[in-house]
């Protein structure tokens, strides 16, 4: 198992930790600009699968941006099938109002859990299937999901304690963005801070797999 005392306070260690986790806070709340921030935490990735616990340098912009589009489409990609289904679910119980069918509404309901099922199962998958395309380099290693699988089970355990302790700090962070005044710049930066490091493990636990 992971260290979590560890993981956290790596950062910490860099003498530049405050300017890097300020430039990535206040890059990631800006649209498209959050690219650079999203690129960045791609090249925290790639440190965990090298092994590495740093934090990568602010530089080479251009690389940044493009890779974080990337990522950008990835997510996209995989939230395709969640969207249709929501789309279907919207259409199917919209019909059942107009028309009074009860088949309609019965289609609705089953298509709308399906697509909270299927958004769930997606987004589990996509933190390693960034991994997989960080480790590989190429857009289509993100679909090989037969790789990007028997990397999850090998390390099924640990991913999957990453994920729920990443949903739970990520609440912690929201709670405290509602503090006036000095919430929100905590958060912004505290949310960029949890993408770098579970980035960072997500990495390693690629790697481990």
């Amino acid at each position: 198992m992971f260290d979590l005392g560890e993981l956290l306070k790596y950062p910490f260690d860099d003498p530049k930790w405050v300017e890097k986790l300020l430039i990535g806070g206040a890059l990631s709340i800006i649209p498209i600009i959050s690219f650079f921030a999203a690129g960045y935490s791609l090249e925290s990735m790639r440190a965990g699968i090298r092994g590495e616990m740093t934090l990568p340098e602010w530089g080479d912009w251009g690389e940044k941006f493009v890779q974080g589009f990337i990522l950008f489409i990835i997510s996209l990609i995989y939230m395709l099938i969640p969207g249709l289904l929501m789309l279907l679910g919207g259409g199917s119980i919209i019909g059942a109002l107009n028309y009074g069918d009860m088949g309609w509404g019965v289609a609705g309901g089953f298509l709308t859990l399906l697509t909270i099922v299927a958004a769930l199962i997606l987004a589990f998958v996509l933190p390693m299937a960034m991994a997989h395309y960080a480790a590989e380099g190429k857009l289509g290693a993100a679909f090989e999901f037969g790789e990007i699988w028997r990397r999850i089970k090998s390390v099924f355990g640990q991913y999957l304690v990453a994920m729920v302790l990443f949903l739970v700090f990520s609440s912690i962070i929201g709670i405290i963005g509602i503090i006036p005044l000095v919430g929100w710049l905590i958060a912004i930066v505290g949310v960029f801070y949890l993408t770098v490091i579970f980035a960072n493990l997500v990495g390693r636990l690629y790697r481990q797999g």
